[in-house]
């Protein structure tokens, strides 16, 4: 099941402005931690506003994009 989820979010990555590799990343992260996580600065006001219990916070990558958590 796992590999699945992995082959699906390959698939619907493909056409994102976010590199694979970075997408993949941040769904691990927020999987494992429980924590909404982001590195597509387009997710951050969806991740903002279901944000209610936890500490929002955004920055800037290194590569000048905008990035996003809820903690």
């Amino acid at each position: 099941m796992k590999y699945l989820l992995i082959t699906i979010m390959i698939f619907l990555t493909a056409c994102s402005s976010q590199s694979t590799t970075n997408k993949l990343t941040d769904q691990v992260f927020t999987q494992v931690t429980g924590k909404e996580y982001s590195r597509n600065s387009s997710q951050c006001p969806t991740i903002k506003k279901q944000c209610s219990a936890g500490q929002y916070e955004e920055w800037v990558e290194e590569s000048g994009q905008k990035a996003c958590a809820c903690n």
